[in-house]
C-alpha cells in the first residue's frame, strides 16, 4: 500500500480530488487533501481529509510517499513545503514564463514544423513592422492566465482593428501608439504572427492536447478535443471564456476540417510521439501532466500556441486520476533523494 497526499493552499475536497482519492483507494493506497499547517514533522504525521464510504472525514495519516501539489503555495507556508520536498517527492512542477518554454520548444527540431516565431514586442515600431509583414498579428503577455491581455491588431480599411476578447477598436496610428503605450509598452509583450484556427464555418477554435505520465512513468495521451467559440467576433478561444466543447473529436475533425482530418490526425500523433521526452531532458526535475493548446487551420497545419504545467482537466478527471495513479506508484518505487522540483513561484524562490 501506498500513501498519496495532496497539497494545497486550503483542505477543501474539489470534485477531482474526491475521484484521484477514489481511485486511489480502489488500488489499495490511501490518499488525502492536507496544508502545510497541517504537518507534524516530529510524529511525521499529517491531519488530513479523506472520503470514506462515500463522505468526507477529517483523520490522522502517516506522511505520504508521494505528494501531488497543486501549484500554489503562500508566502508563510514556504518553509515547510521546502522541509517535506527533502524527504518526499513532489509532483505537478512549474515549467517556466512562455518565453523560456518558447526557447526550449525550438530546441526540439522534431516539431518544428509546428511552432509559430515569437518576437519581443518593446517598442512601437516591433508592432508596426510586424502589421506591415504578417498583416495581423497576436499580442501576449508573459504573464498571461486564460486569455487575459492578449490582444489582436490588424491593419484594414485604413484602420488599426485592436480587439481584445469581444471589445473592439479602431485606431489611426497615433491612437494606435497610445494604446501601445498605455496597455503594452515595458509589459513584457511579445507577438506574433496571427494563426486562423477556425472551422470551415468560420468558429475559432483552440485544441487542447493533454498528456500525462503513467505506468511505468511512461507519457500517455489522455485526450486530445477541440474549444469552439461561436462568437465570430471574438479572435481568441479557450475553455475558460464561455466555448465549447466536444470531446467526439474525430467526428468534429471530420465534419468541420473535412479536407485536412487525415493529414491533422497524423500531426498530433508526431507531436505526442516526439514533443513529451525531448521536452522533459530539458528539465531537472519532473513533468507529469501537460498540457498543448494547438491552433489547426483548414488545410490542416498545426501550431502550438502555449504549453501549460498542470493544466486543468475537468471531465477528464477519471483517466487523469488512473494515469496519476500509475504514475506515482511508479515514482514511489524510482525516485531517489534528494529530489529535484521546481514547485515554488517566483515570487518565494
Amino acid at each position: 500500500m501506498s500513501i498519496f497526499g495532496i497539497l494545497k493552499p486550503a483542505k477543501n475536497l474539489t470534485d477531482v480530488e474526491e475521484i484521484f482519492i477514489i481511485v486511489a483507494q480502489s488500488r489499495g493506497h490511501e490518499a488525502y487533501v492536507f496544508t502545510a499547517k497541517d504537518v507534524c514533522f516530529e510524529t511525521e504525521k499529517v491531519l488530513g481529509k479523506t472520503i470514506l464510504n462515500g463522505k468526507v472525514l477529517e483523520k490522522e495519516f502517516n506522511f505520504p510517499n508521494v505528494i501531488q501539489n497543486r501549484l500554489a503555495v503562500k508566502a508563510e507556508d514556504k518553509e515547510i513545503y521546502l522541509k517535506l520536498a527533502e524527504k518526499i517527492p513532489f509532483t505537478s512542477n512549474r515549467i517556466g514564463t512562455k518565453k523560456n518554454v518558447d526557447l526550449k520548444l525550438k530546441k526540439i527540431e522534431d516539431i518544428n514544423e509546428f511552432l509559430i516565431s515569437v518576437e519581443d514586442c518593446k517598442e512601437f515600431e516591433d508592432l508596426t513592422d510586424a502589421i506591415q509583414k504578417y498583416k495581423k498579428v497576436i499580442l501576449k503577455p508573459l504573464s498571461s492566465n486564460q486569455g487575459k491581455g492578449i490582444f489582436s491588431v490588424e491593419f484594414f480599411d485604413k484602420k488599426y482593428i485592436v480587439k481584445q476578447l469581444d471589445k473592439r477598436n479602431e485606431f489611426n496610428k497615433n491612437e494606435l501608439r497610445n494604446f501601445f503605450d498605455k496597455d503594452i509598452k515595458n509589459k513584457g509583450y511579445s507577438l506574433s504572427k496571427y494563426f486562423n484556427s477556425s472551422t470551415n464555418n468560420a468558429l475559432n477554435t483552440v485544441f487542447r492536447m493533454q498528456i500525462s505520465r503513467g505506468a511505468g512513468g511512461k507519457w500517455k495521451l489522455i485526450k486530445f478535443f477541440p474549444y469552439v467559440n461561436i462568437n465570430k467576433n471574438i479572435d481568441i478561444t479557450n475553455g475558460m471564456q464561455g466555448a465549447l466543447i466536444t470531446t467526439r473529436e474525430k467526428l468534429f475533425l471530420e465534419q468541420y476540417y473535412p479536407n485536412s482530418f487525415d493529414k491533422i490526425n497524423k500531426s498530433i500523433k508526431k507531436i505526442f510521439e516526439k514533443f513529451p521526452l525531448a521536452f522533459q531532458k530539458q528539465y531537472a526535475w519532473r513533468l507529469d501532466s501537460l498540457g498543448l493548446d494547438l491552433g489547426i487551420d483548414q488545410e490542416g497545419n498545426i501550431a502550438i500556441f502555449e504549453v501549460n504545467a498542470g493544466p486543468g482537466i475537468g471531465f477528464m478527471a477519471y483517466p487523469v486520476a488512473k494515469a496519476q495513479v500509475d504514475y506515482y506508484e511508479w515514482l514511489q518505487e524510482n525516485a531517489k533523494p534528494p529530489f529535484k522540483n521546481n514547485f515554488l513561484p517566483i515570487n518565494l524562490r
